[in-house]
């Protein structure tokens, strides 16, 4: 099963490679490390701009089997910050907020863009601790701090258009397009899922309604897959603006799933993922508003009728104020 599972995953990227390097120029290549930190951070061509941020971050899970349904949701998911930006750059630091009831999620979270030319990477690394357990079929609910999910995921995506992609630089409060645009994109996608807790992830108030296979005190899984994705910018009236992008995607996925005695391995190995992500703001000469939403969702089997899906969603309020250019030493490096 391992060699069937590492001889999958060299067979999808290298799908994905061939899928993402056909058309390429030589002029749209990727770039050595100097001249990418030199179009990143020290260009004389890049405008700055300082952030005040308040996100919404929340990686929650859902299990299922006919029509019994858990949710598992961490506590505690609001958060604000400050940050810095330029076109091609956002870095925000954002502080949790935590509320009084004692119940508190521990959680640590990481993510990032990158745009090179056409070329779009991302990465978000997740690792949450303590959720809040409820079912459909009565008002119970139950607090598990023993109960963790921690998640990598790797993303790449080919503009396929011609059309410069222009999202980062909505998001950093640096947007020049007076008009409409909508562009194609492909790529591919790597998850790593690791959930665990001291006991069965089923409440005891929920157990006569799911079966012994979803007892689960442990999963491991790892995946990988190709995606195709639609991005669209509408430029509004009196400097307002709006954006979508959503991105459907399927893969392979190998599980390990580990019960009270016994463990076992499904046989469905068709991992489903579907992203996106909605933003609206408001730009001025010096100064900026944007709120943006995004979500991740990740689905797949477990066999024996029971479900999983995985979500990672988030949200910002952003205010930004431009500070125009800053004059970097140059040949640091």
């Amino acid at each position: 099963m391992m060699k069937k599972t590492w001889l999958f995953f060299a067979v999808t990227f290298i799908f994905v490679n061939s899928i993402c390097a056909t058309n390429f120029k030589k002029k749209d290549t990727l770039i050595r490390p100097a001249q990418l930190l030199d179009s990143l951070i020290f260009s004389e061509k890049l405008d700055w701009s300082l952030r005040l941020v308040s996100n919404f971050k929340q990686q929650s899970f859902r299990l299922r089997n006919d029509d019994n349904k858990l949710k598992y949701i961490p506590n505690n998911p609001f958060g604000i910050g400050i940050g810095i930006a330029n076109q091609k750059l956002i870095i925000d630091i954002i502080f949790n907020l935590k509320t009084g009831n004692g119940e508190h999620t521990k959680k640590f979270a990481a993510e990032g863009a990158l745009v090179i030319k056409r070329n779009l990477f991302n990465f978000a690394l997740q690792n949450v601790n303590g959720y809040k357990i409820s079912n459909n079929k009565n008002d119970a609910s139950i607090f598990r701090s023993d109960m963790s999910i921690s998640s990598i995921a790797l993303g790449y995506l080919r503009i396929l258009s011609k059309d410069e992609f222009t999202v980062r630089g909505m998001k950093s409060g640096y947007t020049t397009q007076d008009k409409t645009t909508i562009t194609f994109g492909a790529g591919g996608f790597l998850i790593v899922n690791n959930m665990r807790a001291d006991g069965s992830i089923i409440p005891p108030e929920a157990e006569p309604y799911f079966n012994v296979n979803a007892q689960i005190h442990k999963i491991y899984s790892y995946g990988a897959g190709v995606s195709a994705g639609i991005s669209s910018y509408f430029a509004l009236p009196a400097n307002f603006f709006t954006s979508f992008y959503i991105a459907p995607g399927i893969g392979l996925e190998y599980k390990e799933i580990k019960l009270e005695e016994d463990s076992y391995v499904p046989s469905k190995p068709i991992i489903y993922k579907t992203d996106f992500f909605a933003s609206a703001g408001y730009n001025r000469k010096k100064f900026y508003i944007h709120f943006t939403f995004g979500t991740n969702i990740y689905g797949t089997s477990f066999d024996f009728n029971n479900t999983g899906v995985l979500s990672i969603t988030k949200s910002k309020l952003v205010f930004g104020y431009n500070i125009g250019k800053i004059n970097f030493p140059r040949k640091i490096f």
